[in-house]
């Protein structure tokens, strides 16, 4: 009597190939799997420099409220009598004392590494500040160290090329 082939892992299941619907479904399946595992998702560019949260959450308060909840007659107000007073503190940011003319170049997007080194060397002055940038941004990218990139870009009047191959010799 001869049988249908069986693949591996149908047999594992316990389970046999009796119709083409069945094969096809497999197959179909199969496909699926391999669309998966060739298709890796595309990461967004890296835009700037993101914000990091100063926010602390207070595990032990959890606690303390899930314990009321879980009580039959939660005591609401004793909970909160028993918090301690916090008052409101203005969140302090590590730019709170940066240039006027930084924060202008850093609140339009630019990278806050670079910034205060444009800054420092050409002034107000856009063009020249946003050449630095541009192309320190692309050095750092590149692997190179900040120091050894701003004085290269200062050598070769910003331009990304020359200081690259001032970099790679």
């Amino acid at each position: 009597m001869w049988c249908r082939p069986i693949a591996f892992s149908q047999m594992l299941r316990g389970k046999t190939l009796d119709t083409e619907s069945s094969q096809k479904r497999i197959r179909q399946e199969e496909r699926k799997d391999e669309g998966r595992n060739g298709i890796r998702p595309q990461m967004s560019p890296h835009i700037g420099e993101i914000p990091r949260s100063t926010f602390q959450f207070d595990f032990e308060l959890e606690r303390k409220i899930l314990a009321e909840a879980e009580k039959e007659s939660p005591n609401w107000s004793k909970l909160l009598e028993s918090l301690p007073q916090r008052t409101a503190r203005p969140i302090s940011r590590a730019n709170s004392s940066v240039d006027p003319v930084v924060g202008k170049y850093m609140a339009a997007g630019l990278n806050r590494e670079a910034v205060p080194i444009a800054v420092a060397k050409y002034g107000d002055d856009p063009t020249k500040v946003r050449e630095f940038v541009n192309g320190y941004t692309v050095l750092r990218e590149m692997g190179f160290e900040p120091n050894s990139v701003a004085e290269a870009l200062f050598t070769h009047n910003n331009d990304k090329e020359a200081a690259a191959h001032y970099l790679s010799v």
